[in-house]
Formats: structure tokens, C-alpha cells, sequence
């Protein structure tokens, strides 16, 4: 008979953890797959030898608990949202106190899954370790193309604007404000909305080849400059070969503006 209580107290306490169990961290697709597959409703109902359970929600809010926490001890400041991908139906377990361990073992990763570890604890002591697949979707502000831009046109104000995206990573950096881009140049034509990165952006052409330029060089301490001819196309910062038309010798110059390269001694 104390035993036919004890499972029916089990399964009262299943019932109230399900009804008031908090959701935890924002998570716009909950309870779906990455795929968008609804998952199939498990139950997990204790037994008299396991009257305890955790159900699949606990294991998402331990895990959402543990991403915002590395996320927040690395300063993170960008929105995110997260959305379990693969998390495990409950778990069964005997009577006494439940506590937590989560981990991170590879970190969290920019748009993709990352694996959350959920160790549980049956009065300090281990008694499983839960793998859950979550996905972490980052949003910023960064810089968009407002119309259609062709390429090698400097860019101005009405060109640009800023927009919320969400940021996947990846090896060329974006932009926050427009100011770092207006004067700057593209590398190919863009449509609108096009979100600008530094793989796409470069300074504009100042010289043309046979241009006629100042070569300019500093020595001991006095700037001097003779007149050159342009050998190479030009950008701010770029070197390009150029040649003395004094001496007709070829040396590379740095380009200053479009008029200017400078010898670095």
C-alpha cells in the first residue's frame, strides 16, 4: 500500500512540474527540431524503483541557463535567442534532492549547434549526464546597402543605412556605422540590402597609370619631393611602382592622395 502511494505522489508531482515549470531564456521555436519537424510527444512516468522525474523542459531551461551564463562572462552584448534542437525526452530517477551541473565543452557557436552537457546530481551525487543540442542565433546592428551600388563608385550617406541582422560569423568583418564606409569603394556590383563587409570594401583608385606624381621622401628630417610618373594603378595606402623622371630610376611609393606617393626609407 506505502508503495501504491508513493507512485501516485510521483505522478502528482510529474503533473505539477509540467504544469509550472518555467520556459527559461527566449526561444522562438520551442519544442521543434532545427528542421522544423515537431517532435513526437514522449511521456516519461516514473516507476516505483525511479518516482522521480525530470522532463525534457527542465533539460532546455539547465542548458539555456548555461548559455547565458558563458555568453555573460564573455560580454556578450548582441541579442540572441535560442532554440533546443535535439534534447532529451526525461529522465527517471530515486527519491532525493536534484541539483545541476551544466557545460559548455566546445563553447557556443554563431548560428550552428552547440552541444550543452546537463550533469545531474541525486543528492550531490552523480547520477547522469544529459546531452542536449541547442542553437544560438545572434542578431546585431550593421550596415546595409540602401539601393543598388556599383562597383569602384565611392560610397555616400544615401547609400547606406543600418539594419538588424543576424550575425553568422565568418572570416570578413561588418560595419556599425556608415561613416567608416562613405568615400570607400566596392569591389563588385550589389543589390539592395546587401549587408557590407570588409571582404567587399576597399579605398578608391587615386591614380592612374603615366598620372604624373610627386615622389616624396624625408631625409634627415626634411620632407623632398621630385617629380615622378605613375607606373601602376593606385589606392590610398596601396604600394605601386613609380619612376623618377629625373633619373628615370623605378622605385615602390606608398600613395598618400593624387598627387602624393612617399619613399619609405
Amino acid at each position: 500500500m506505502n508503495r501504491l502511494f508513493s507512485f501516485f505522489g510521483a505522478v502528482c508531482l510529474l503533473m505539477a512540474l509540467a504544469l509550472f515549470s518555467p520556459s527559461g531564456t527566449e526561444m522562438p521555436v520551442p519544442g521543434k527540431l532545427a528542421a522544423g519537424r515537431a517532435e513526437a510527444a514522449v511521456t516519461v512516468t516514473p516507476t516505483p524503483q525511479l518516482p522521480q522525474v525530470i522532463i525534457r523542459e527542465n533539460f532546455i531551461q539547465q542548458a539555456s541557463k548555461c548559455i547565458n551564463e558563458i555568453l555573460a562572462d564573455n560580454g556578450e552584448t548582441k541579442r540572441y535567442t535560442i532554440t533546443p534542437v535535439s534534447v532529451p525526452a526525461g529522465l527517471r530517477l530515486p527519491w532525493g534532492e536534484i541539483t545541476y551541473r551544466s557545460y559548455a565543452p566546445n563553447g557556443i557557436r554563431k548560428g550552428l549547434n552547440s552541444a550543452i552537457f546537463v550533469e545531474v546530481l541525486v543528492n550531490g551525487e552523480h547520477y547522469a549526464t544529459m546531452k542536449c543540442i541547442m542553437k544560438v542565433r545572434f542578431f546585431g546592428k550593421v550596415v546595409t546597402s540602401a539601393r543598388r551600388i556599383q562597383h569602384e563608385v565611392p560610397l555616400s550617406a544615401e547609400d547606406l543605412r543600418v539594419e538588424e541582422r543576424e550575425d553568422k560569423g565568418g572570416a570578413y568583418a561588418t560595419y556599425a556605422s556608415p561613416q567608416e564606409l562613405i568615400g570607400k569603394v566596392l569591389s563588385s556590383n550589389i543589390g539592395e540590402g546587401t549587408v557590407l563587409h570588409s571582404g567587399m570594401v576597399r579605398e578608391p583608385i587615386l591614380i592612374q597609370p603615366y598620372a604624373v606624381i610627386n615622389i616624396c621622401t624625408v631625409f634627415n628630417g626634411v620632407e623632398i619631393k621630385v617629380p615622378g610618373t605613375a607606373l601602376e594603378t593606385g589606392r590610398r595606402g596601396a604600394y605601386i611602382s613609380v619612376k623618377n623622371n629625373a633619373s628615370g630610376r623605378k622605385v615602390r611609393a606608398k600613395v598618400v592622395d593624387e598627387n602624393n606617393v612617399m619613399v619609405v626609407q
